[in-house]
């Protein structure tokens, strides 16, 4: 009986161990880390692909998120440019990673054009689109911030001054690291790399 005791406390301890080598330490990841990493509650947005994009059924994969729009002027195409080097760099591993945009500018993104905008820097890019409090649900939980600015003399209107962060999201689905504008796709690569070691 005893025997069997030491025998079940041994395998806990392993588990435990193993759970713990599962998760590169955060000193060893160069953006912005969530320690512990943040829980998500878990949303289900209509996509490019024609299917809802939910996030539980993702898990096992490594999701890069930015939230922007798609007439936006200087950090979404600059962002985008270096999360195409990044998915380049990687190896294209559709399978394992996924670039997510998700839209701050329903009124003027259908899911039409954003399928345009997301393929023209890669086709593996996916695209959702929500309105109203599902959008702000999902804007709260990464505290992106989005205020629209009148333009007087402009054929577009307006602009949206927003957060502009890429969000790493871990295989278990956890929000794990956020990457400041101007972060260096060398970074998030080592990063995502590192993750996905250690997934493995």
């Amino acid at each position: 009986m005893i025997y069997r005791w030491a025998l079940l406390i041994l395998a806990i301890l392993l588990a435990g161990c193993s759970a713990a080598a599962s998760q590169p330490q955060a000193s060893d990841l160069r953006g912005a880390v969530f320690d512990p990493p943040r829980e998500l509650t878990d949303f289900s947005l209509m996509s490019t692909s024609g299917e809802p994009f939910t996030l539980s059924e993702h898990r096992g994969q490594v999701i890069l998120l930015y939230f922007g729009y798609r007439s936006c002027p200087d950090f979404c195409p600059t962002t985008f440019a270096e999360l195409r080097r990044v998915y380049l760099e990687l190896g294209e591993p559709a399978n394992r990673v996924k670039i997510v945009f998700i839209t701050i500018d329903p009124e003027r993104d259908d899911l039409e054009s954003l399928a345009l905008y997301t393929h023209a820097f890669h086709e593996d890019f996916i695209g959702l689109r929500a309105e109203g409090e599902a959008l702000e649900q999902v804007k709260g939980q990464f505290g992106i911030v989005a205020e629209r600015r009148q333009l007087a003399d402009s054929a577009l209107s307006y602009v949206i001054d927003h957060t502009a962060s890429v969000f790493l999201i871990g295989p278990d689905g956890r929000l794990q690291v956020q990457y400041l504008y101007g972060t260096g796709y060398q970074d998030i690569v080592h990063d995502v790399r590192l993750i996905l070691q250690a997934s493995s």
